[in-house]
């Protein structure tokens, strides 16, 4: 298993954070935003990048991340050195609520 997917996903998560609190100049991506997590497939073509927002106001912030993925990855493609840019992806990173739920779960579960 080579390593190269995980140092470019590394690198991706970096830049793509800065890119969100330097370069994006739109109100929304002023609130507390934090990229959790990208996963990118072995062939370097799709990033998946997970996000968390410290607020309830998620849904704008998935909807204006989308609406900018051409120019957020073009920034991506003049600060990183690649063969092929991946195509990039947003989704909400949930995974703390659902454990949490589930572990509400398992305690109502043991209680019984």
């Amino acid at each position: 298993m080579s390593y190269r997917p995980q140092k470019v996903a590394s690198l991706i998560q970096k830049v793509i954070s800065e890119i969100i609190m330097y370069k994006l100049n739109d109100p929304v991506f002023k609130e507390f935003i934090t990229i959790t997590e990208v996963q990118i497939g072995n062939d370097l073509k799709k990033a998946t990048i997970y996000f968390r927002v410290f607020n309830k106001e998620t849904e704008k912030i998935e909807k204006a991340l989308k609406k900018a993925k051409g120019y957020i990855k073009k920034l991506l493609a003049e600060k990183i050195t690649l063969k092929f840019i991946p195509d990039i992806e947003f989704k909400k990173d949930d995974r703390i609520e659902k454990q949490e739920e589930l572990e509400k779960l398992f305690e109502k579960i043991q209680k019984k």
